[in-house]
C-alpha cells in the first residue's frame, strides 16, 4: 500500500514537472544593449529569450526618447526610428536588429514582443543610452 502510494505520488509530480513548461512564456534573459547601459557606437540590438520564438509574431521597435540640445528647456518628441526589421537568431531564442549605421548619441527604448510556443504574446522595454 505504501508502495503504491510513493508511485503515485511520484507519477503526480512528473506530470506537474512536465506541465510546467507548457504554461511558461518567453522571458527576457539578456539584451545587448543592456537596460540602463551608457554605451557608444551601437550598430545592433539583440535581445535573447528562455524559449524558442515563433518568428512571425515577435519583433522590435526602437524609438528615440530624448536628444543631447543645447538648452535644457527644449523637448524632444519620442519619433520611431524606422528602417529596422527584426530577425531570429539560428538559435531561435534571439531577436536581432542591425543597424545601417551606428545610433545617433540620445536615449533609446526598445518596445519588443514575443510568441513562443505557448502562442501567449509578452512584451516589453528595454532602455539605454547613446553617448
Amino acid at each position: 500500500m505504501i508502495q503504491i502510494r510513493t508511485v503515485a505520488a511520484l507519477l503526480a509530480a512528473i506530470a506537474v514537472a512536465a506541465a510546467t513548461p507548457a504554461l511558461a512564456h518567453p522571458r527576457l534573459w539578456r539584451a545587448l544593449p543592456a537596460q540602463s547601459a551608457n554605451t557608444g557606437n551601437v550598430r545592433e540590438i539583440s535581445l535573447t529569450f528562455s524559449e524558442t520564438l515563433i518568428a512571425p509574431l515577435s519583433g522590435l521597435d526602437l524609438v528615440m526618447t530624448g536628444m543631447p540640445t543645447a538648452s535644457s528647456s527644449r523637448k524632444h518628441i519620442a519619433m520611431k526610428v524606422s528602417g529596422i526589421r527584426a530577425s531570429l537568431a539560428p538559435d531561435r531564442k534571439t531577436l536581432r536588429a542591425s543597424l545601417a549605421r551606428p545610433l545617433p548619441a540620445g536615449t533609446y527604448d526598445v518596445n519588443w514582443h514575443a510568441v513562443s510556443n505557448d502562442t501567449h504574446r509578452v512584451s516589453g522595454k528595454v532602455s539605454f543610452t547613446v553617448r
